[in-house]
C-alpha cells in the first residue's frame, strides 16, 4: 500500500496536469478539485488494515486469504496456468514464500490413508483367520471357509486392474463389504454340514440373498456418479465370485442317503 501511495503525484503535480490536460476543453477550471482532494486522501492515508474491512463485503474473502500467525499474518494466493512448477518454487522459496500444490498434497494424502487402509485389512484379516479357526476348530473347514473369501477377492482386483481401473479407497471399502458377504456365505454352507436337506434350505437362502445383493450393486453399478460405480461394480463383482466359490469350495458333499432295510421274514 506504502509503494502505491508513492507513486501518486502530489497535489501541485496533479493539478499542473490537469490544468495542461484540460486546455481547450469545455471543463471549468474547478471540475476537478474533488478529485484532487481524493488522490490527497489516499496518497496520506494510512494503510488499511482487516479490521477496516469489517462489516463491509471484503471482510469475508480477506479473512479466507489471510491467516494471523503472530505479529503477522500468513496470506494465501492463488495461481494459474503454472506450465514449471518446480522452478516457480525455488523462486518463492527465495523471497521466502512457499509453493502449495493442492493437487499433489492431496493426492499424497490419498495415497498414505490407501497404504495405512491396506494394513488395516491385513490386520483385520488376520484377527478373523484367529476367530475363525477358534470358532470352527478343524484346519480344514477354516480352509473351506476362508478361501472363497480370499479368492474372491483376488480375482476383483485382477480384474478390475485387467479392465484398467485404478482402484481407490471406494473399491477397497466395496472390497471390504464384498468379503464380508463371501465369509457369510461361505459360514452358512460349512453350517448346513453334509444333509443334502440342510444344504438344499442353506442353497435356496443364499441364492435369493446373493441374487438380491447382486442386483442392488448392480445397478449402483451403472450410475453415472463415479463413487457409486465404484462401489456398485466391485461389490457386484465379489457377491458373483463368493457365491460361485462358496458352492463349489465350501459346500460339503451330500451325504447318501441309507436304504431301508426290511425286517426278517
Amino acid at each position: 500500500q506504502r509503494a502505491r501511495q508513492a507513486r501518486l503525484p502530489g497535489p501541485d503535480q496533479l493539478a499542473r496536469a490537469l490544468e495542461a490536460a484540460s486546455t481547450d476543453t469545455p471543463f471549468r477550471s474547478d471540475v476537478f478539485e474533488p478529485f484532487l482532494a481524493d488522490v490527497e486522501a489516499a496518497r496520506t492515508a494510512e494503510p488499511l488494515t482487516p479490521g477496516d474491512l469489517a462489516g463491509t463485503p471484503l471482510a469475508a474473502p480477506v479473512e479466507g486469504l489471510l491467516m494471523p500467525n503472530g505479529e503477522g499474518a500468513i496470506g494465501l494466493v492463488s495461481l494459474s496456468g503454472i506450465t514449471d512448477p518446480r522452478t516457480l518454487e525455488l523462486a518463492l522459496e527465495a523471497s521466502g514464500a512457499r509453493l502449495l500444490d493442492l493437487k499433489s498434497a492431496s493426492e499424497s494424502l490419498v495415497v498414505e490413508y490407501r497404504s495405512r487402509l491396506l494394513w488395516t485389512l491385513l490386520a483385520a484379516f488376520v484377527l478373523l483367520a484367529l476367530v475363525v479357526a477358534g470358532a470352527l476348530r478343524s484346519g480344514s473347514r477354516v480352509l473351506r471357509v476362508l478361501a472363497p473369501m480370499v479368492l474372491t477377492t483376488l480375482v476383483v482386483v485382477a480384474l478390475l486392474r485387467a479392465l484398467g481401473v485404478e482402484l481407490n479407497l471406494f473399491h477397497l471399502v466395496a472390497l471390504i463389504l464384498a468379503a464380508g458377504l463371501g465369509l457369510d456365505y461361505a459360514l452358512f454352507f460349512d453350517h448346513a454340514g453334509d444333509s443334502r436337506d440342510a444344504q438344499v434350505r442353506t442353497l435356496h437362502a443364499v441364492i435369493v440373498c446373493s441374487l438380491t445383493t447382486f442386483l442392488v450393486f448392480a445397478v449402483l453399478a451403472s450410475s453415472s456418479i463415479p463413487v457409486l460405480r465404484a462401489i456398485g461394480s466391485t461389490v457386484a463383482l465379489g457377491v458373483a465370485g463368493n457365491f460361485v466359490l462358496s458352492v463349489l469350495v465350501s459346500r460339503r458333499p451330500a451325504a447318501e442317503p441309507q436304504p431301508r432295510t426290511g425286517a426278517p421274514a
